[in-house]
């Protein structure tokens, strides 16, 4: 059964899967920060997918933000734990100097180096990878601060390059970004919005065209009109709440549907229809929260059925205990958290049926 709960934690939960206290936030003026998960069980290792996966997992999308939404959704959320294990710098003013990510034997993965212009924006990114070739990406800005251009350039293929052109409305919503590279252009995505700003539907212009062969192939050719089609569509209630979404592939044809409920604001229920025509096939998430908008139940089923409920219980808006039902097993988890004198977290220990299996650390230097 795990392989369906990694199928619905892509589906179902793609954004953040708990409601706490951001459990990124550093208070005071940190100038250095360490993570990284250690496991109390040599048996007791990450969750891999297949054999032969790499400490990061299979087919991992190898940068910081989606490297920690996947720590993050497994620590809260699953009784296996993803992995982690990197280092930041941060200047005074508070903003990323640089990070360095490692695997289990701290053999180098990645860094990330940041530069900034005189009013504080991002104008360089330099991407290594454990290869230590290079990207390195530099942004521009208009005089409102919003971003112009980004430019990417590669040290293994200096002849390439990605340039995205980004256009906004008089009121600042991002409206156009364009993609060209050494070939020239590539395609354009286009954003509309309803009155209230709410992004209503995002298209792309495509520069090619099918074409028919003498032999009855087809080509995807070059075409000075192109061909467009839809990204997604998107519907809001009253009180701006996203309501439904329609999700199109690269034939302009709905791959899935997205409905949403609401109390308040709150969303107390997600359904994705994966095959349109065929809507008893679907993923369901159901929320419940406490009189602080903390989640503290959400239940997942697959076309009609159960597949797991997880019931979360909070100290101080810290999940201290969390509940696993799946089909035949159930998962009491506690977390024991250590704090140090500005109220940072430091440590915590996830304690699975009873046995301290993983602890997830954070050393903090400060100014």
């Amino acid at each position: 059964m795990k392989t369906s709960f990694v199928t619905l934690l892509a589906l179902l939960f793609a954004f953040t899967c708990y409601s706490q206290k951001n459990i990124d936030t550093i208070y005071g003026n940190p100038r250095y920060v360490k993570e990284k998960v250690e496991f109390l069980k040599k048996n007791k290792q990450n969750y891999t997918f297949m054999e032969g996966d790499g400490d990061y997992g299979h087919a991992t999308i190898l940068t910081p933000e989606n490297l920690k939404d996947k720590f993050h959704a497994f620590w809260f959320k699953y009784p296996d734990v993803a992995y982690i294990n990197y280092e930041k710098e941060f200047l005074k003013n508070g903003k990323p100097k640089n990070e360095t990510w490692r695997d289990k034997d701290e053999d180098f993965v990645m860094k990330y180096e940041y530069s900034y212009n005189k009013e504080g924006n991002l104008s360089e990114k330099k991407e290594t990878f454990f290869d230590y070739e290079h990207n390195l990406v530099k942004y521009t800005y208009d005089y409102n601060g919003k971003l112009r251009s980004s430019i990417s350039t590669y040290s293994d293929e200096t002849d390439l390059f990605y340039y995205l052109l980004f256009k906004y409305d008089s009121i600042g919503n991002l409206i156009k970004t364009s993609r060209y590279d050494a070939f020239g252009y590539v395609n354009s995505d286009y954003k509309n919005y309803n009155k209230q700003n709410k992004l209503i539907r995002e298209f792309q212009h495509i520069p090619r065209k099918w074409r028919e062969n003498k032999n009855g192939s087809r080509l995807f050719a070059r075409d000075s009109t192109g061909t467009w089609r839809n990204i997604k569509k998107l519907k809001y209630d009253v009180n701006d709440n996203l309501i439904y979404e329609e999700r199109y592939n690269d034939r302009d044809i709905i791959r899935s549907k997205t409905i949403y409920k609401y109390d308040n604001d709150n969303i107390i229920e997600r359904t994705i229809y994966n095959t349109p025509s065929d809507t008893s096939y679907h993923y369901k998430a159901i929320f419940k929260y406490n009189k602080l908008d903390l989640k503290i139940k959400e239940e997942s089923i697959f076309s009609g059925r159960k597949e797991k409920t997880v019931t979360r219980i909070y100290d101080d808006n810290y999940i201290v205990h969390i509940t696993i039902e799946e089909i035949g097993k159930t998962y009491n988890i506690d977390y024991k958290y250590d704090l140090d004198k500005k109220g940072n977290w430091i440590k915590i220990i996830k304690i699975v049926n009873d046995e301290p299996l993983y602890v997830w650390s954070r050393k903090i230097k400060y100014y």
